[in-house]
């Protein structure tokens, strides 16, 4: 079988999260510092169609070395289909901007492949530096 970049991305957030193809939708997922000064990730599932899921990941910085100071932090959306077992970016936000895969009538990003690449990429530096995600249970809604 061809390696993609989609199944590349499968693979990553397979080795990230524990039963990636168990999770359900509401789950959440915390991957603490490997290293002083780096960053807190989270993982949220947003959806579970199966087969298809949607996962939203996020991070926190530190700024100025205060614990208690957080700043809101650049994030991914992914579509992960555990039939073809392949995953797809489709929403990234950084410092400048948020940039979607797909538009409304869904035509495709021109940097489609790049921003996938970026993913994966992103995605083995958490690997390379043994980051995985471990569940958390989710906070407590009071209604009234």
């Amino acid at each position: 079988m061809t390696s993609t970049i989609f199944s590349r991305l499968y693979e990553r957030l397979g080795d990230l999260i524990p039963n990636l193809t168990g999770v359900t939708e509401g789950g959440i997922f915390h991957a603490s510092p490997r290293i002083e000064g780096d960053m807190s990730m989270y993982c949220t599932v947003a959806k579970v169609a199966m087969p298809v899921i949607e996962l939203e990941l996020a991070h926190d910085e530190i700024v100025d070395g205060k614990e208690a100071t957080w700043k809101p932090a650049p994030w991914m959306v992914f579509r992960v289909d555990t039939l073809t077992r392949t995953a797809e970016l489709l929403a990234v936000q950084d410092e400048w901007r948020y940039e979607v895969i797909y538009s409304e009538t869904d035509r495709l990003n021109p940097r489609r492949v790049p921003m996938n690449v970026l993913a994966v990429n992103w995605l083995t530096i958490m690997i390379n530096l043994q980051s995985v995600f471990q569940p958390i249970a989710a906070p407590v809604t009071v209604t009234a």
